[in-house]
């Protein structure tokens, strides 16, 4: 296949430059149009008639184009959108021929949506042979949701601290969490105190809002028993010292066991001790009639009092047992380490696949951690392809990406242009004039996920006379500056900058705060 690929003059070269990397014969041309985005599709078809452009087997044209681009098809070659960004052109020229290619969508967008639906498409044809799947000794069935290394991991979130939350803030949580891809809504007790009433109440409320699985998360058996009695799936967790009362209610409910007894403070930090006493917990659990076992090596902090021993725990056990499930906490991780956790919620579910961990348990406490829950539901489907596919967790269609992209997409900056025109250095000691239109004040609402613009025409911030809200700051400043409410350029520049700092800490998570910076 030969294949011409239409430029503008400024990415001339850089389409040359990454054409080359497909190992698709292609050819460059340029038209006089300097930049790519600005041709017109009856241009284009003008153009390639004039150059009596033959032999090739496709056209393809920038994907920043708009319109439909069937009209050039009349010089008698099939012609297409490309990507939008010269970086993409080997991906899909080495794709040509295994997807189809559109006159209307730019083929960036076509391709990684292709990759995508295949992706997704082989984890739904897993869940709809879930009924063979769960024949498998190491697979299990809670209510209707399948678990074990056959499946993808499924994210567990808790609802730290339940009984002091209202109903209301319950319900509040668990939606939240069930949006985000929460599998199971976890009811966090509280350390010590017996409050099977709450445990109750709480169950209720979340059952009341959410179809997801529930798990109560306390040693209490009586917490425990009013848990299950209103509904509660799974408990969290038996360990030596509680087994024999949980037993006596828990017979048909999935169980947590755990490498504890905490009445006696027995806790291993040795691997092989920790999955001995596991051992031994499970073994009484299944004496006193509780046959449906997740196990849980607790994963501990990184450093202190270290993670690798509690790792190497998780793989000693999956060794001699490999039929028993797995569930693995990451918040001893992401909690109490000062990172971001989009990177380290992605390693953890990567290592919790490869370790057969069927339940990943998270709580998003600190402000830091906030977005775990969401960070696990991506990575879990992307690690389960690449252990299903043998292969590393890359170009599958999925991805963990926030902050960073795999690719550099960006114009380069050719500093010869500063030869022939004058430099300015900007200045930071400019003096801000006051606009007598008044001024404003930029908040977030987390809850709505919206940028808030309150307006004060006389300076006087007890008192906002108009409010002007949005997701997007272009189309806030544009609406502020259709209203007239701005008079001076350097007040219109200084609240687009603003509502952009506001948009990208609304989308990351960022702590806004007007005139503040929000990276240092």
């Amino acid at each position: 296949m030969k294949v011409l690929l239409v430029t503008g003059k400024l990415a001339k070269n850089l389409v040359k430059k990454y054409s080359s990397e497909s190992s698709v014969e292609s050819e460059t041309i340029d038209l006089s149009t300097s930049v790519a985005a600005l041709l017109k599709p009856r241009y284009i078809l003008r153009e390639l008639k004039a150059r009596k452009v033959e032999g090739y087997d496709m056209v393809i044209i920038p994907g920043l184009i708009s319109g439909d681009v069937s009209l050039i098809d009349e010089i008698g070659i099939p012609t297409f959108k490309g990507p939008r960004y010269a970086a993409d052109i080997p991906f899909v020229l080495d794709l040509l021929g295994k997807v189809e290619l559109s006159k209307t969508l730019p083929a960036d967008d076509l391709l990684e949506e292709e990759l995508r639906r295949r992706a997704l498409e082989e984890i739904e044809a897993v869940n709809r042979s879930k009924d063979e799947l769960l024949k498998r000794s190491w697979n299990i069935l809670i209510r209707d949701l399948p678990i074990g290394r056959d499946f993808p991991v499924r994210i567990m979130a808790e609802i730290v601290d339940a009984p002091r939350l209202t109903d209301e803030e319950i319900i509040k949580r668990a939606k939240y969490y069930a949006s985000s891809g929460a599998d199971i809504i976890d009811i966090g007790m509280i350390a010590g105190e017996c409050r099977p009433d709450d445990a109750e109440r709480a169950v209720k409320a979340v059952r009341s809002t959410v179809d997801s699985l529930i798990s109560i998360d306390t040693m209490d058996p009586r917490e425990a028993e009013a848990a299950v009695a209103a509904g509660a799936n799974l408990i969290l967790s038996v360990d030596g010292g509680n087994i024999e009362e949980m037993a006596s209610f828990a017979s048909n409910t999935t169980v947590v066991v755990i490498p504890t007894n905490y009445r006696k403070q027995l806790f291993p930090e040795e691997p092989l001790e920790r999955v001995g006493l596991i051992e031994e917990n499970i073994r009484k659990a299944m004496d006193l009639g509780m046959n449906n076992i997740v196990a849980d090596l607790i994963l501990s902090p990184v450093i202190s009092p270290g993670v690798v021993n509690s790792i190497v725990a998780f793989y000693e056990f999956e060794k001699r047992n490999p039929n028993i499930p797995l569930l693995m906490g990451v918040g001893n991780v992401t909690e109490l380490m000062d990172a971001d956790t989009i990177g380290v919620n992605a390693l953890l579910t990567g290592i919790a696949s490869e370790l057969g961990v069927g339940i990943l348990l998270t709580t998003e406490v600190s402000y830091k951690a906030r977005g775990s829950v969401r960070e696990l539901s991506l990575a879990s489907p992307l690690m389960f392809l690449a252990k299903r596919r043998s292969s590393v967790p890359k170009d599958l269609g999925l991805d963990v990406l926030f902050m960073k992209e795999k690719k550099l997409k960006e114009e380069s900056y050719d500093k010869r242009v500063e030869e022939k025109v004058k430099v300015i250095r900007s200045k930071s000691d400019l003096v801000r004039k006051m606009d007598p239109r008044g001024c404003f004040k930029i908040l977030l609402d987390r809850d709505e996920k919206e940028i808030v613009t309150q307006y004060y025409p006389n300076y006087d911030l007890d008192r906002c006379s108009l409010i002007v809200k949005g997701k997007n700051a272009e189309e806030i400043y544009q609406t502020i500056t259709d209203l007239e409410l701005v008079s001076l350029f350097d007040h219109a520049a200084y609240l687009g900058s603003e509502l952009q700092k506001a948009q990208i800490a609304l989308n990351t998570g960022k702590n806004y705060l007007q005139d503040t910076t929000l990276f240092t």
